[in-house]
């Protein structure tokens, strides 16, 4: 997968993610700069589940929220660099891992047994990204 975190201008979280099995834990991920993205993994089920219209809208949802935070927040200045974002929901987590300002990947993975989000919380925990 690293060819399709290329574009990531952090090298540790480019490597976090370059190592990302894009199993069938993980419905959705794509990587977004300003109003643009671009997929990287979409599970085919969900594919199934939405019309073009209602998965372009899903984006742009997870898009803004991942655009909502930054990796530097001036008013926070003394949490230091925001590595990334996870929202629990009943049946997915929704990781958003900022890049630049404008830029960031976000990876939604099944919340029930998923190895994607053990991975990342470990390497968070060890302060590894």
């Amino acid at each position: 997968m690293t060819d399709d975190f290329d574009g990531v201008e952090d090298p540790q979280l480019r490597a976090l993610l370059s190592e990302f099995d894009l199993g069938d834990d993980v419905r959705l991920a794509f990587r977004f700069e300003g109003e643009s993205y671009e997929t990287l993994h979409v599970r085919d089920d969900v594919s199934a589940q939405f019309t073009d219209e209602e998965f372009e809208h899903r984006i742009q949802t997870l898009m803004m929220k991942g655009l909502g935070d930054p990796p530097s927040d001036d008013s926070l200045f003394d949490f230091g660099h925001l590595d990334a974002t996870l929202r629990f929901y009943d049946e997915v987590v929704v990781a958003s891992f900022p890049d630049e300002d404008w830029s960031g990947v976000v990876v939604v993975a099944d919340r029930a047994g998923s190895e994607t989000i053990e991975r990342t919380l470990e390497k968070l925990e060890n302060e590894e990204l």
